[in-house]
Parts: C-alpha cells; sequence; structure tokens
C-alpha cells in the first residue's frame, strides 16, 4: 500500500501523537529538554516550546490530529509538526497571523516564524502540511528556507506530482516528480522515483536521477528533476519538461531539460546537466506542467521578498492550469 504524505513526512518511531492539548503539553516540554540537554539559554527553550505548541494546536484546530517530532543536530534545533488535513487554506492570511476561522486567533503560523531562526513549508491541499521550523546554535548562520505547494487535479484524492528535500548542513537536495497522466497512477510512479531519491548514496544529482530512473521502470514513468543547493551555487539534473529556474529581479535562468521519459528503456537517453550561481536574494523555482511555462514574476520585488511558500502559493494560483494537477518548489 502506498505510504501516505505523514508517514514520508515524520518516519520517526519517536514523533509525538497530538490528540488534545496534554499532548501539546508534552511536545513543549520536549522542546525545552532538547534545548537544554543543547546547551541552548533557557529563552531558546521557551521559544522553542512556544513553536511546538504553536504548532500542536493548529493540529488540533485545523486538522483534528498531527505528529510532532523533535530533532537535534549541529546545526541546532528542529521543530517538525505533520499532519494529515486539508492543507492551510489562506497561506497568506496564515503568514500574516489572520485568523481563518471563528474563535482562532489565527497567529499560530506568525508566531512560529517569529520565534524560529527558519521555517520550511511543504503543503499538500487534500492530503497534509509539514512544518519544519529551527532555532539555531551560536554562530551557525541561516540556511535558505524552503517552501513546497501543490494540488490535486480537480476531483482526483491524490496529485500525480511528488517532492521531497534532503538537507545536509547548509546544503539542500531538491526532488520534483510528475507522474505520467495524473490523480493515483501517476501518483505511484511519483511516489516510487521520490523513494529511490530519498533512499540514494549517490553524491550527485545526476546519480541520484539515474537511481530514480531505474526505480520507475515497472510504473507508467514520469520527469523528474533534481538540484542540489549551496550556498552560492546550484547543480540541477533532469529528465522531460519539469521546468527549473533561478529568478531574480528582472533576471532569469531557466535550466535546460531532457526529451525522454523517466524510467522509458529508451537508447541514447541523456540526462540534462547544468549549474549556474545562486546570489543572495534569488528564487530557486521548480514546477510541473501544471503551471504555464509563461509564467514570470522576475518583475515583482515584493513578491520575490515573500517566504517560499507565499510564492508558491501565490505561482499556483496564478499560472496554475484547471485540467491538471501542479507542484511548485521554491528556495529563497
Amino acid at each position: 500500500m502506498e505510504a501516505l504524505l505523514i508517514d514520508e513526512w515524520l518516519p520517526d518511531v519517536d514523533a509525538l501523537l497530538v490528540v488534545d492539548e496534554a499532548s501539546v503539553s508534552l511536545a513543549r516540554q520536549r522542546a525545552r529538554d532538547a534545548a537544554k540537554i543543547a546547551g541552548l539559554p533557557s529563552e531558546d527553550g521557551e521559544r522553542l516550546a512556544l513553536i511546538a505548541s504553536e504548532l500542536g494546536m493548529n493540529q488540533l484546530r485545523h486538522a483534528g490530529t498531527g505528529r510532532i517530532a523533535i530533532r537535534s543536530d549541529a546545526r541546532g534545533i528542529e521543530v517538525v509538526a505533520a499532519d494529515r488535513g486539508p492543507g492551510i487554506a489562506d497561506i497568506p492570511a496564515a503568514l500574516a497571523g489572520i485568523a481563518r476561522q471563528t474563535g482562532s486567533l489565527g497567529v499560530g503560523i506568525a508566531s512560529v516564524r517569529e520565534h524560529a531562526d527558519e521555517v520550511d513549508f511543504d503543503v499538500r491541499v487534500g492530503e497534509g502540511t509539514c512544518i519544519a521550523a529551527r532555532r539555531l546554535l551560536p554562530n551557525v548562520p541561516r540556511r535558505r528556507e524552503i517552501g513546497i505547494f501543490g494540488r490535486p487535479f480537480p476531483g482526483e484524492p491524490r496529485s500525480g506530482d511528488h517532492a521531497a528535500v534532503r538537507t545536509e548542513g547548509d546544503v539542500i537536495v531538491l526532488a520534483l516528480c510528475d507522474g505520467l497522466g495524473h490523480g493515483v497512477l501517476a501518483r505511484q510512479a511519483s511516489s516510487v522515483a521520490i523513494d529511490a531519491f530519498r533512499r540514494s548514496t549517490a553524491s550527485t544529482p545526476a546519480r541520484m536521477l539515474e537511481d530514480c530512473h531505474e526505480a520507475v521502470g515497472p510504473t507508467r514513468g514520469g520527469v523528474m528533476a533534481i538540484a542540489r543547493v549551496d550556498p552560492s551555487k546550484v547543480d540541477v539534473a533532469s529528465i522531460g519538461n519539469v521546468t527549473v529556474e533561478i529568478v531574480a529581479l528582472r533576471k532569469v535562468h531557466r535550466f535546460t531539460g531532457s526529451s525522454f521519459v523517466l524510467g522509458s528503456p529508451q537508447r541514447g537517453r541523456k540526462v540534462a546537466v547544468e549549474s549556474d550561481a545562486f546570489a543572495e536574494g534569488a528564487a530557486l523555482i521548480l514546477f510541473t506542467d501544471g503551471l504555464g511555462t509563461r509564467l514570470s514574476i522576475e518583475e515583482e520585488p515584493l513578491l520575490l521578498r515573500q517566504h517560499p511558500i507565499a510564492i508558491a502559493h501565490e505561482l499556483v494560483a496564478r499560472f496554475g492550469k484547471d485540467h491538471d494537477d501542479a507542484l511548485v518548489i521554491v528556495v529563497r
């Protein structure tokens, strides 16, 4: 049986199941304990506790339940909250702290952003939301933040597009796969590709993509791009019509894709590989063909300064086609 997104986002066996306010209290205490073990000041512990509390209460209000994990590494402490809810209904309002329902203060996500050093979002309409918020250890530089937003073909329970992120210190590795067609069968293909990406031990996007290509063979296939993002450069490997571009004010660099299908036995196939500089303030954008290729925001400085999830949501709202799945990843 195909895994649920929440199981992909939080496979941790020690993730806390959030079912009531007592669960949220336990998440708060776990956050404080992690901060203490890491040697962070008590103020950081309280900020992490507040983040865990806001994310847990959001799950109860909007998804009914969810899971929260507290993770520590060499960069800091991360609170990860994942659920099986409908996704964030109004992302601009949530980021601005505007109430979305009667009886809600509506400040949860805005408060999380205020108290965290970095926040990443993965929002899939009809499938769930995953939010990862971090407090960094002293002298650890901030890295770019990530926003993923996707929605299915109208009437379908699941999107045929899928995506995943791997982080290695300040390096981010992204994968976006569009299964051929749309809906459940397309998602089976994209899920196989994303699982292969997660398991790959290869060190370059091209070799990771080869691992995904081999795994997808028995499915209907798809198109895919993998991007490795370090603080100053992006390396991209792609197959098919997934669009990858670096957008800055009045400047766009679109990476070149190849023309065959992921998983096909086609001879003479060639993975398109390209690199480019990634300047501060620019945005890396990956999107499936559920968005029009005339997508253009390089003349919109206000939008380019928004959080990546706000950019991703706006792109789907503005350029998404009504006859296909759509998924966007933004790194900024």
